[in-house]
């Protein structure tokens, strides 16, 4: 799944969260958006999955037109998001907040009978835990788990989607060191034809995963390039990596 934004701008009153910002992202690619706090990450993320209309400028999903639709019909053509405050079930398990996940994707469109299904949603379940390194959490309550704990399965819930297109709000916050790699292992092992965008604030990690890496400062984009290019780029390391050498 490809997506493109064409000079998307949003205001708020007489603040520009993003101004003129074009990202082309092609189908399978892994691309991250950096920038100091306040540089419209978050409002892109939020344009991209319908949560807020652009003032001007399109957001288009496969060379189509989306910027009319609502999250829901965007999510129904593939993609899928985190964010930076959870989204579990607080008083669910890790393995019931999967299943709900799981069980919604594959009831769509879906003709399986439901002793099947379910055997079907407890497999996957299964299988999830184990690539995510987290058995031993499947019985626990949501609201019991650690903070690093909580951002890797909100990862794993989005995945469970089948997304064609995942948008990762800062998934690294918060996480141990451990957990960190963990979670870049997991996302480098993601099939080929899931687009990845990803917010992120630890470079290490950007420059781990993402194939080429936009940069905002005060809704601008300024910079658009592969890891290496973007490491050299003087007015990056101005504005966002603490100054030039």
């Amino acid at each position: 799944m490809n997506l493109s934004t064409n000079s998307v701008t949003v205001r708020f009153g007489a603040v520009a969260a993003l101004q003129n910002v074009n990202v082309k992202v092609a189908s399978g690619e892994r691309r991250a958006v950096i920038g100091p706090n306040g540089a419209g990450k978050t409002t892109l993320f939020d344009v991209i999955t319908g949560q807020r209309r652009p003032t001007s400028g399109k957001v288009l999903i496969d060379d189509a037109d989306v910027t009319g639709f609502t999250v829901w019909r965007r999510a129904r053509l593939g993609l899928a998001r985190t964010f930076q405050r959870s989204t579990l079930f607080a008083n669910l398990t890790v393995a019931e907040n999967l299943a709900i996940a799981i069980r919604s994707r594959l009831k769509v469109g879906s003709r399986i009978w439901p002793g099947r299904l379910e055997r079907e949603v407890g497999a996957e379940v299964s299988s999830r835990l184990e690539m995510a390194r987290l058995p031993a959490l499947r019985h626990r309550l949501a609201w019991r788990l650690g903070h690093g704990e909580r951002r890797i399965v909100e990862i794993e819930l989005a995945l469970a989607r089948d997304p064609r297109l995942l948008l990762l709000d800062e998934p690294m916050a918060g996480l141990s060191g451990a957990e960190r790699e963990a979670a870049v292992t997991r996302l480098r092992a993601l099939p080929e034809a899931v687009t990845v965008i990803l917010v992120e604030h630890d470079l290490d990690v950007v420059f781990a995963i993402a194939q080429r890496v936009s940069v905002l400062d005060h809704g601008v984009l300024i910079a658009d390039g592969t890891p290496a290019e973007i490491r050299a780029n003087r007015r990056v390391q101005e504005v966002y990596l603490g100054g030039a050498d």
